[in-house]
């Protein structure tokens, strides 16, 4: 055999181009895409290497909700009535059926969520069924007026009273959004070491944790549901599939069944949404409202206000928000620039003003009807304390950790402050079924 015989097989034993030849002269753009797939393939396995795999169900990324329908229907609720009326409240017809039906949405809204997000992120974990994106959780201290007027004094709000707490910043809906899109903003105020048992605590023991106290404030005045009928509705609304055209046949309906049965109703839902994209550019200088009417002492009825200390934010009007360049998170980098403890001198803290709205002469139509404007001669705005948040870092690892698997319930409070009317019982429900749900799927004890 003739040396350039030997050499033509050792080049290319198909007898035809040198294999470089082949490579980088017939299909280079291919080839390159081939690549890229290869490199792609490898960080995606050194990714899997890396971070731990998450525990239960969570684990497959085949998530679908019809996986998960019998976490639904071994849904743990409380009983119909678990904490009898006050004085003042009025039960709604239907109200344990409507109850239960809007903990199975709640329930059925964490799942959906989860199976969304993970199309995209296979270690996300499950999510609140509302308020789901956090602009960050700090910690504060609650400090009680010394000066603070007999008749205003309770068993929590004792002159000079401090309670260290954590304090989260929220938008309002399900899933995590932009914050340029239309919702509302939220902050959940969890008080620790105040040393009674919680009405949470003594119906679910496992449920809430020792010395505690919760609220949950929104950026809008009052409530968009009337009551517990309200709500049920709108929600069958909201929830209602769409996969195909007759769902969202129906879904229409539903919609517009609301929308003209309920006018004022449906005008607040929008009102909350648009007031929460228009008028806050900063968590720190908004005000939140508990909405809904919360008993204070033995009779007196209130709403909790949580404002900042120098007043409301003199931001710019609406239209500037249609111009102004936000990122899609720009309610966190607020929270992140104002409380950055490199850029602030110590001991300059973020003080918000912890009030009630007191209702005079309350009537049961006051507790029951949650959309109803408090705007009587004698009703008065009382100064219960403050909130002090110092500078600080609150983006760690832990602290997200924390933030993720914390739990706030109206609820969990003392029974002299305990939430009042159709609208609130129904939350004790929903918020136990989120919360049983969101465990469940992130494979957290109970």
């Amino acid at each position: 055999m003739t040396r350039s015989g030997t050499r033509r097989r050792l080049d290319d034993p198909a007898g035809g181009k040198t294999l470089t030849a082949r490579l980088l002269g017939d299909q280079p753009v291919s080839l390159g895409f081939r690549a890229l797939r290869r490199i792609s393939e490898f960080r995606e396995m050194l990714r899997a290497i890396a971070l731990p795999a998450p525990r239960g169900d969570a684990r497959r990324s085949s998530a679908t909700p019809e996986r998960y329908q019998q976490l639904v229907n071994a849904l743990e609720l409380p009983p119909d009535r678990p904490v009898p009326l006050h004085v003042l409240e009025r039960a709604v017809p239907g109200e344990a059926t409507m109850t239960r039906q809007m903990a199975r949405i709640a329930a059925e809204a964490v799942i959906t969520n989860y199976c969304e997000s993970r199309v995209s992120d296979c270690f996300v974990p499950a999510m609140r069924d509302q308020h789901a994106k956090s602009h960050g959780c700090v910690t504060a201290e609650l400090i009680v007026r010394e000066d603070l007027p007999a008749e205003f004094t309770t068993a929590l709000f004792r002159p000079g009273a401090r309670y260290p707490a954590m304090v989260r910043f929220s938008n309002g809906l399900g899933r995590r959004q932009s914050d340029r899109k239309v919702d509302a903003r939220g902050m959940s105020i969890k008080l620790r070491e105040v040393g009674t048992k919680t009405i949470l605590a003594t119906l679910a023991p496992d449920k809430a944790s020792p010395g505690e106290h919760d609220f949950a404030l929104s950026s809008f005045p009052i409530f968009f549901c009337k009551d517990a009928v309200d709500y049920t509705q709108l929600m069958n609304a909201v929830s209602a599939p769409q996969a195909t055209w007759r769902e969202k046949l129906h879904k229409a309906a539903l919609w517009l069944g609301f929308v003209v049965q309920r006018p004022r109703q449906f005008y607040l839902f929008l009102r909350t949404a648009l007031q929460g994209l228009f008028t806050i550019r900063n968590p720190l200088t908004a005000t939140y409202h508990s909405m809904s009417p919360f008993l204070f002492g033995e009779h007196r009825v209130v709403r909790y206000l949580v404002g900042p200390a120098g007043g409301p934010d003199k931001s710019a009007r609406w239209w500037t928000f249609m111009f102004w360049a936000r990122s899609d998170s720009f309610l966190q980098d607020a929270l992140v620039r104002d409380l950055d403890p490199h850029t602030h001198q110590p001991g300059h803290d973020v003080v918000f003003d912890f009030s009630i709205r007191v209702r005079d002469g309350a009537t049961t139509d006051d507790v029951e009807d949650a959309s109803r404007w408090w705007t009587r001669r004698n009703d008065k705005v009382v100064r219960l304390g403050s909130i002090a948040i110092p500078r600080q870092s609150f983006l760690t690892q832990n602290q997200l950790y924390d933030t993720e698997h914390m739990v706030f319930n109206p609820w969990n409070c003392l029974p002299e402050h305990r939430p009042l009317g159709s609208v609130n019982r129904m939350r004790l429900a929903v918020y136990l079924a989120s919360r049983q749900m969101r465990r469940k799927l992130n494979g957290v004890a109970p």
